[in-house]
């Protein structure tokens, strides 16, 4: 008879919850400086007050931008990359003075990690209990430092959720609608679309287009014709290949604190590789990564395997973005999640199992986080167990993962095929 994996839940959730303590005692540090605005908030803040002001058209103007980012933050910040319909969020919160808003967002951000773990909890009736996943959610350092920055990345991780928990219902269009509205961050949510088109899931398709129909032209409404001219020329001076010394030099960011193929390329290749070789790698590496990750949701042929399918696809885009940093990193804490309750609830005694749960005890680790991102800044190096978890996934035998319990408002298997008729 195959036995359970064995883990002593007392070590785990002990782990967990050291993990949490020692983030939040990370998140409180420099709270002074979060709320002096040395954080990425500021940036959503003074946009926000630009649309409310009447200032929208100028949201690309590097100089227009940063004289309200002044008003709030001494730093000057890199040219708005967002599209400006996320704005709408934020507006309300100008109406309250910066710390206010700030401890508000926050405030919502932890809202929205709560719906996160209610709704795995809801879709996932073998998983761990409500706390148990709310408190591995905080263990995840990637989630404070999100917090930490003020950044929006939890918004983009709750509209995974939405979308997922949607999916499981058989609510195949929401799912793609509520995806869409994730398009502030295209370079994660394309490559998903990108993925599910794929994979043969074409209600999923029918839902994003219209999604993105209505954030297109919601941004367009706020800034204008003249303002998403202005976005796009934001967006090819990021995306061209003579963009990265410029992104260093003018706006000061560094590919290798990105936790992606980009970054890892960028900190592991040496310096007398030529650029062409370096971007034949990375584009190679995203399309074929998503190209398997695609296959791998077409071939979906019950409620298991399609879980697993969702947790490679997110685990791909994360890794194969162009331009993602830590705080991007906070979705990974989803295929950690549905990999974790798969291994803890798992019927066999599979080598595998074990690795990943190794692996994900890394995954957790703060301090591994604190070395990469804040002494030494080598963030890019986070892409090797990213790249290590999706191997031992690909090699996770669907007979090995636990026996669903029925529950009447999940779809049942026969519908999460990769035939197209989901």
């Amino acid at each position: 008879m195959l036995n359970q994996v064995r883990i002593d839940r007392r070590i785990l959730y002990s782990f967990m919850l050291i993990m949490t303590v020692m983030n939040a005692v990370i998140f409180l540090i420099p709270w002074q400086e979060i709320l002096a605005g040395e954080n990425d908030f500021p940036v959503f803040y003074s946009s926000a007050q630009m649309v409310r002001e009447g200032q929208s058209s100028h949201l690309y103007d590097f100089d227009a931008e940063n004289s309200f980012v002044h008003r709030v933050s001494t730093k000057s910040r890199a040219p708005n990359n967002h599209l400006p319909y996320e704005l709408l969020i934020f507006v309300p919160l100008t109406h309250l003075q910066f710390g206010t808003a700030h401890v508000l967002w926050i405030l919502v951000s932890l809202a929205m990690l709560v719906a996160v773990a209610a709704m795995l909890h809801n879709i996932r009736p073998n998983s761990s209990s409500f706390g148990v996943t709310f408190l591995t959610i905080t263990a995840f350092f990637p989630v404070w430092y999100c917090l930490l920055q003020g950044q929006d990345s939890i918004v983009l991780l709750f509209l995974l959720a939405l979308s997922y928990w949607s999916w499981k219902r058989g609510n195949d269009d929401a799912a793609g609608f509520v995806l869409a509205l994730g398009l502030f961050r295209p370079q994660l949510v394309l490559p998903f679309a990108f993925v599910a088109l794929l994979g043969g899931k074409w209600k999923f398709v029918r839902g994003f287009v219209p999604g993105a129909v209505v954030v297109v032209g919601l941004s367009a409404w706020i800034v204008g014709l003249h303002g998403m001219t202005e976005y796009a020329r934001v967006l090819i001076s990021q995306g061209t290949g003579g963009a990265t010394g410029a992104l260093a030099k003018q706006w000061q960011v560094d590919p290798g604190l990105m936790p992606t193929l980009r970054g890892l390329l960028w900190i592991g290749s040496p310096s007398w590789v030529p650029a062409g070789i370096r971007n034949f790698l990375l584009i190679s590496g995203t399309l074929g990564g998503l190209l398997w990750a695609g296959k791998r949701m077409r071939t979906a042929a019950d409620t298991a395997t399609f879980d697993l399918a969702f947790a490679i696809a997110v685990a791909m885009i994360t890794l194969v973005s162009f331009h993602s940093f830590l705080h991007d990193f906070s979705l990974m804490i989803l295929p950690l999640l549905i990999a974790g309750d798969a291994v803890v609830s798992a019927r066999a005694s599979d080598k595998g199992a074990y690795l990943i749960v190794t692996l994900g005890f890394l995954f957790f680790l703060t301090p591994l986080y604190v070395v990469v991102a804040l002494l030494s800044p080598s963030v890019g190096l986070l892409a090797l167990p990213t790249v290590v978890l999706l191997w031992l996934m690909s090699r996770w035998k669907s007979e090995h993962w636990p026996v669903p319990v029925p529950d009447q408002n999940l779809v049942p298997c026969e519908t999460m095929s990769g035939t197209g008729r989901i």
